[in-house]
């Protein structure tokens, strides 16, 4: 197992924080995101299930100028698997960390 933390800036074409590598049962795992703007943003998360090629909306919160989201909830993915998220403006930091198997 490798923990790993991630930051940059959220695409409003959508940024991938985490796709799944792990062939066997052990799985890849966001542990935390947290995402931050100056100005008022609208932030969504989404799921992408390889296997079945379906998007899965996870959240959508619309956040006043200044407030930080700290999402707490561990995301496990299966090989091939993505969590995506979009802003819709620039400027959405974010800062994820995790497992790697």
């Amino acid at each position: 197992m490798t923990e790993f933390s991630n930051q940059g800036e959220i695409l409003t074409t959508g940024t991938v924080l985490l796709t799944g590598t792990n062939q066997t049962i052990l799985k890849d795992k966001i542990l935390g995101i947290r995402f931050n703007n100056p100005l008022a943003y609208n932030i969504k998360l989404y799921r992408y299930d390889y296997v079945t090629a379906t998007i899965i909306l996870i959240y959508n919160l619309n956040l006043s100028a200044g407030d930080t989201l700290t999402d707490d909830l561990t995301y496990a993915l299966n090989y091939g698997d993505e969590i995506i998220a979009y802003s819709d403006i620039p400027g959405t930091a974010y800062y994820t960390h995790g497992q790697i198997f």
